[in-house]
């Protein structure tokens, strides 16, 4: 399995690439993609899936980019409708090599808001990261104010189950991969959480 972290600074953005068996997947590209070309030619991979976890508001997402120069498909979360891309539901999940991504419905930051959770099959059948944009940070969670204050309290109640019935779950040693800032583990979260 290839993990690849990519941290665009001044805005604290986290992507990720990754990738098994000559198939790789971006996720929540930034605008300038031609570092996910270069690592995948490097690897040996073709970028066939790019995910948007969710509606970015402070970037500018680099998926119709991307996807014009390696032909991959787009997937965001099905609770908004997008102009682009094809949306994927709780239980979808895609395949690249060894490597299996289920989709989550995590909303509360956003309604679209989406969690991939890796598996690498040729290690075990156990969760192994969960790729979970803003909706959990290390030491924080996201914001729930996009809405208005009229909706606040409902985002935050849907991020708090998202959270509380989805990500923790899923095991205390799973690698929560967010979208901003550092990572950490399911457990660093159950036993200091922020809310």
């Amino acid at each position: 399995m290839l993990f690849e972290r990519i941290v665009s600074e001044g805005i604290s953005h986290i992507s990720y690439l990754i990738g098994s068996r000559g198939q790789a997947a971006v996720i929540d590209p930034r605008r300038d993609c031609e570092i996910y070309l270069e690592i995948a030619q490097k690897n040996g991979l073709v970028i066939t899936h790019i995910f948007e976890t969710h509606r970015n508001e402070d970037y500018v997402i680099g998926s119709k980019e991307l996807a014009s120069h390696c032909g991959a498909e787009i997937y965001h979360g099905a609770a908004m409708p997008f102009s682009y891309g094809k949306p994927a539901r709780e239980g979808d999940t895609f395949f690249l090599g060894s490597l299996e991504l289920s989709l989550l419905e995590t909303p509360g930051h956003t309604e679209e808001s989406i969690s991939l959770v890796l598996k690498d099959t040729e290690v075990s059948p156990h969760p192994y990261m969960v790729f979970c944009g803003d909706t959990l940070f290390s030491g924080d969670i996201a914001r729930t104010d996009f809405y208005g204050v009229d909706r606040k309290a409902e985002m935050a109640a849907r991020i708090y189950q998202s959270i509380t019935e989805k990500i923790l779950p899923l095991g205390d040693g799973v690698i929560v991969c967010p979208a901003h800032g550092a990572g950490s583990v399911c457990g660093g979260e159950i036993a200091d959480p922020p809310f």
